[in-house]
């Protein structure tokens, strides 16, 4: 594995992802992570992303006729998916007049206990995004100041915790900074 270009080809896919195709975010990050000793197994990941870019060249970024709603967010996670650290990942992408012009995938930094912890981190991760892209926004004024960016998970728990100002003993644990979403 020492002959192999292991960082410069993940840089180039870096590139490609943060440029136009997020679909790969979630492989690229994953294969990321063993940039300072990959095995033959990150080889083999690396190249099915090759192997799948090659087969979607026709696939990328669209953006079509200005869509009335604004910008629209849609934040998901899994839970304890990194089979090293036990940690969950992070998604979340947001689309403006039908094509996507913000998303991640990440690792998170805490390792969270239950599904809805791991689905309320991305949650307000996504909630940052939202109010950043919404000032953006409203900068250019491409979108009425009085039309609300809209988040969208699909966990009915986090939409339940993120409504209800009242703090309950089995959300104690999760920390100040993720209750961020409520506001």
């Amino acid at each position: 594995m020492k002959s192999v270009p292991y960082a410069p080809t993940i840089d180039s896919l870096m590139y490609v992802m943060v440029a136009t195709r997020p679909d790969i975010s979630h492989a690229v990050g994953v294969v990321s992570r063993f940039m300072h000793n990959p095995g033959r197994s990150h080889w083999n990941a690396v190249t099915h992303v090759f192997r799948y870019l090659a087969s979607t060249k026709d696939h990328g970024i669209l953006f079509g006729p200005k869509s009335t709603s604004g910008i629209v967010g849609y934040t998901d996670s899994d839970f304890a998916g990194c089979v090293n650290s036990r940690k969950s990942t992070t998604g979340y992408c947001f689309k403006f007049s039908n094509g996507a012009i913000s998303w991640k995938s990440k690792l998170q930094e805490c390792t969270t206990t239950s599904m809805t912890e791991a689905e309320y981190v991305a949650a307000s991760d996504a909630a940052k995004e939202d109010l950043w892209l919404g000032r953006l926004v409203h900068t250019f004024r491409q979108v009425d100041s009085d039309s609300a960016l809209v988040v969208y998970s699909d966990s009915q728990c986090v939409n339940a915790l993120s409504k209800n100002p009242v703090h309950h003993y089995a959300s104690k644990h999760i920390d100040v900074r993720y209750h961020f979403v409520r506001g």
